[in-house]
């Protein structure tokens, strides 16, 4: 996973779905799309922002397999890739009823 300086510094150089850390942070980020409200423009790099992942933290849940899914959502939905086995999986998992495997 590639680190960077600053948040700032991954969403000038990476795209939609783009996951990063940075120096000293012990978070994992997916670049995506501003949405139209509620995001501080002073964190918002050519109408990209990240995305954080805590680890520890149950929303959203910073495992690996929930983070590579939310990127290749976030790539199929703002990006330019088409669906792929990982979000038709993420999509059925999802569609799961709860308590069953």
């Amino acid at each position: 996973m590639p680190v960077y300086d600053t948040i700032k510094d991954a969403l000038k150089k990476g795209g939609p779905g783009h996951i990063f850390t940075t120096n000293g942070a012990g978070r994992t980020y997916v670049i995506s799309k501003r949405s139209k409200g509620g995001t501080d423009p002073e964190s918002v790099v050519s109408g990209k922002i990240a995305k954080g992942f805590t680890p520890g933290s149950a929303t959203p849940s910073a495992d690996w397999k929930s983070v590579k899914s939310h990127a290749a959502r976030t790539k199929v939905k703002h990006g330019k890739a088409t669906e792929t086995k990982l979000t038709a999986k993420a999509r059925r998992e999802k569609d799961k009823p709860k308590g069953k495997k």
